[in-house]
């Protein structure tokens, strides 16, 4: 799964990151940010309806457009790859509403009960992740419509299972056009056939478990981790 994550590279570095793809990036710098979790806003890339690509904020926990509250988009902040085409909150965003979610890293948690130990897992050559993701609008009762999305998630892949069993989906530079177009690739078989980007992965403080905390101390490695141990699961 994918729990939090960061966005710490400016856009100069996503758009080259991006080509072929046409962006078009926000005048508005990216702030750095090593602590994402759910229901907070992250910059979102998605389709300009004219084959290209713009950069936006959306609020990471989908909430279907036909949702009665944003309640709904507290437990969406991922969507299984293997069941988002048929799951009601999911199935008309996999159909018709992509995204990418360029990312510098993202966190997992290993061990059970209160001893867990965070790990940092980044790219070990690209310089941004691109996340396969999917979006909707949600407009209240009484209020501005609300962006929102969710990261899809597939079954992890070589030892990366040794931290958690399920790892975002995550696509190379040259599927990023493809993705956003939902008719060119739009079935798990595309998705969990695609390349994936190498990465390396390392302890970091327990501080990342809190919510308030930001900073990059967050994504620096620690020489004393805790007691626990990667191991295979199911």
């Amino acid at each position: 799964m994918c729990g939090r994550f960061t966005q710490a590279v400016p856009w100069a570095v996503v758009w080259a990151f991006s080509q072929p793809l046409v962006l078009e990036v926000p005048e508005e710098p990216v702030v750095p940010r090593y602590n994402i979790a759910s229901t907070q806003e992250a910059w979102v890339i998605a389709g300009d309806g004219r084959g290209g690509a713009k950069a936006g904020r959306m609020r990471w926990g989908l909430v279907p457009h036909w949702a009665e509250d944003v309640k709904s988009g507290l437990a969406t902040f991922n969507a299984r790859l293997e069941s988002a085409a048929t799951k009601p909150t999911f199935r008309q965003a996999f159909e018709r509403r992509h995204c990418l979610v360029p990312a510098s890293g993202y966190y997992e948690w290993v061990g059970t009960g209160k001893a867990k130990q965070p790990w940092y897992i980044r790219p070990e050559r690209d310089p941004v992740l691109f996340f396969a993701g999917i979006w909707d609008r949600w407009v209240p009762p009484n209020g501005a419509p609300m962006l929102s999305f969710s990261i899809l998630t597939m079954a992890a892949a070589g030892e990366l299972a040794r931290l958690h069993d399920r790892q975002p989906v995550m696509l190379a530079a040259d599927l990023a056009r493809a993705w956003l177009t939902p008719d060119h690739l739009s079935s798990e078989q595309g998705l969990t056939a695609a390349a994936m980007p190498s990465l390396c992965w390392y302890p970091v403080a327990t501080a990342v478990g809190n919510v308030r905390e930001d900073g990059e101390h967050l994504i620096k490695p620690v020489d004393e981790p805790l007691d626990v141990h990667p191991v295979p699961r199911g």
